[in-house]
């Protein structure tokens, strides 16, 4: 019996198991599906558009002009395989890159295909296979020399001798095994790497988008050119590169130049591990966006925080463009542009003297917009009630912050609520003179602010029956009309 269930409880894992199997298989087939299809859109896409400009077609590099006696022109693919495009660049006819330019100023068709950039800057010369190495270059000595393919390197271009191909290590591929009557001398190789090579030209031309011109001369950058073309020669394109080997630096205490420089994008990797739904951008989406900062910042005369070190700290925070924009427009420059009698108020809460500290406060709190809007809408209010006598620091029952934020709310602004203030401030002495007469009690501040500002009806009538009990007193006395119309018209000053 034991056995018959240990076989059905075995046979039942059995079933789960393939079943579970079979939904990841088909879930896996599925990916590599729409993967597939991204590819292909990509490729289609990275294609048409190719069509339409042969500057936007990594797979096939265009001539460049010929050298003259001061420099060697050449392009360069820059950017990703769907977004990149060839930029004619030109180097001294004496510097050290020279020959690489040289070699770069041939056009033809690159190792690249559409939709990825990776294999843009190389375009294979002749007799080389799919890696994009030279064969081997040396002389026969009667037999026939070997004829394999290199996978990227350099076969050694010796003399052949004994029947043996010059023999240096190739960079990937198979050397050739031909044979030879002939003696000689064994040529020597150079080992080359299994991918398309980064040219320290183009490293250096897509470096200076970042940094500018003078980091370029700096200590780290051969440093950070090992990095980055770890990962380009696994395939990736440039900006890909470098965005993984931002990723793979961040601890590098030789790279700190370069880490510190976008050390925002590690605060919001922090985040994100965190649990916090924020997005990454790459290198490029990162300094955009700086960009549009201090462009924002420029425009309304706050050139002190127009700098790398505070927008990369906003954007470490979370703060996108759009965000700084609404921050500066619905919040800093309403406080800037508010009227005396508000920034009285406001100074309390916010400092409201240095322009400049007061935007970093705004637009480094923890506070949204929308929030910060709420908050200074009532802070305008109680400024409206203090301006007329009317606040909580004025007198026992005014305006607090819980009723400024409550009227706030109903729409109320400072301009609206000025007026309203200003009569309750008037009427108040007169209904508590009338309410002392005739011995009921007094509706005070907060009855004025619902009789006039949201029109409660209780308030408006027992404001009425003030007005009709001081009217009685004096209009049946005889010879107190004068009196009583003058009664009257202090009893409608109440309204």
């Amino acid at each position: 019996m034991a056995d018959e269930q240990d076989r059905i409880r075995a046979q039942r894992e059995a079933d789960a198991k393939a079943k579970a199997d079979a939904a990841a298989a088909a879930r896996q087939a599925r990916m590599d599906e729409l993967k597939a299809e991204r590819e292909a859109k990509a490729a289609a896409d990275a294609k048409a558009r190719a069509a339409s400009n042969p500057l936007f077609d990594p797979t096939n590099r265009p001539e460049a002009p010929p050298s003259d006696d001061k420099n060697v022109y050449y392009y360069s693919w820059i950017g990703g395989g769907t977004t990149g495009q060839w930029r004619l660049y030109k180097t001294p006819i004496d510097s050290p890159t020279a020959a690489s330019a040289e070699a770069r100023s041939t056009g033809g068709t690159t190792l690249a295909q559409f939709g990825s950039s990776a294999g843009a800057n190389t375009v294979p010369k002749p007799g080389t296979g799919t890696g994009g190495g030279v064969t081997g270059g040396g002389t026969t000595g009667g037999g026939t020399t070997g004829g394999g393919t290199t996978g990227g390197g350099t076969t050694g271009g010796g003399t052949t001798g004994g029947g043996t191909t010059g023999g240096g290590t190739t960079g990937g591929g198979t050397t050739g095994a031909g044979t030879g009557a002939g003696t000689g001398t064994t040529g020597t190789g150079t080992t080359g790497p299994t991918g398309p090579t980064l040219a320290k030209d183009v490293f250096k031309a897509t470096l200076a988008l970042y940094f500018g011109e003078a980091e370029l001369a700096k200590g780290w950058m051969d440093e950070l050119y090992n990095a980055v073309s770890k990962f380009y020669l696994n395939g990736q394109d440039v900006a890909t590169s470098f965005n993984m080997a931002l990723l793979d630096s961040r601890n590098n205490p030789n790279l700190k130049a370069f880490t510190d420089r976008f050390k925002g994008i590690y605060a919001l990797q922090d985040l994100r591990q965190a649990g916090k739904p924020v997005s990454v951008p790459t290198i490029a989406e990162y300094v955009a966006a700086q960009k549009g900062m201090a462009d924002i910042f420029s425009e309304v005369g706050l050139t002190d925080l127009a700098t790398e070190q505070f927008t990369g700290d906003l954007i470490g925070k979370g703060n996108s463009v759009t965000t700084v924009a609404d921050k500066i427009s619905k919040a800093f420059q309403r406080i800037d542009m508010a009227p005396k009698a508000i920034k009285d108020t406001l100074s309390r809460y916010f400092p409201t003297v240095d322009r400049t500290t007061l935007a970093k406060t705004l637009l480094t709190g923890q506070k949204g917009v929308d929030a910060l809007v709420d908050e200074l809408s009532q802070y305008e209010v109680l400024a409206a009630a203090e301006q007329q006598g009317l606040g909580s620091i004025n007198r026992i029952g005014g305006v607090d912050l819980g009723r400024a934020q409550e009227y706030a709310r109903m729409g109320e602004t400072f301009s609206s609520l000025t007026p309203q203030f200003s009569k309750i401030a008037r009427a108040l002495p007169t209904t508590s003179k009338l309410a002392g007469i005739s011995r009921t009690e007094d509706i005070g501040q907060v009855g004025l602010e619902r009789a006039l500002i949201t029109q409660s009806a209780k308030d408006l009538q027992k404001l009425e029956e003030l007005t009709s009990q001081e009217e009685a007193r004096f209009m049946g006395k005889a010879g107190r009309a004068e009196l009583g119309l003058a009664s009257q018209r202090r009893a409608n000053r109440a309204f």
